[in-house]
């Protein structure tokens, strides 16, 4: 009787355990979408700013990035928004006119260009 107690007690102590795995894997896979998501808005709310107001998306991009004085030529909407929602997120512009959105995912560096 005692070995199947032991049995059915290591049983279920692996599922809850693999249950923990499976929660954890979820919550990971959460935030993953939640800030491709806001990385995705981001680049398309750049890329109206850069229409709006008639300037290159590289641009756009250097005067809505983060500002060493806090004052920003542009309307920049919901771009400060977005880009305070990804860890140590920062937008740079490349001289052939890309745009880079990187930003700290879980440990791992993430990239996101998008062309002129």
């Amino acid at each position: 009787m005692w070995v199947d107690y032991g049995i059915a007690a290591s049983i279920g102590f692996a599922g809850l355990l693999g249950l923990m795995q499976l929660t954890g894997e979820l919550t990971a896979l959460s935030m993953s979408a939640y800030q491709l998501t806001m990385a995705g808005f981001l680049l398309d709310e750049l890329a109206a700013v850069s229409s709006w107001e008639g300037v290159s998306l590289a641009s756009a991009a250097q005067l809505c990035g983060s500002s060493e004085w806090g004052t920003q030529a542009l309307h920049c909407g919901m771009i400060e928004v977005w880009l305070e929602a990804l860890p140590q997120g920062g937008l740079s512009a490349a001289a052939d006119g890309l745009v880079s959105l990187t930003w700290e995912q879980n440990g791992w560096q993430r990239d996101g260009h998008h062309p002129l």
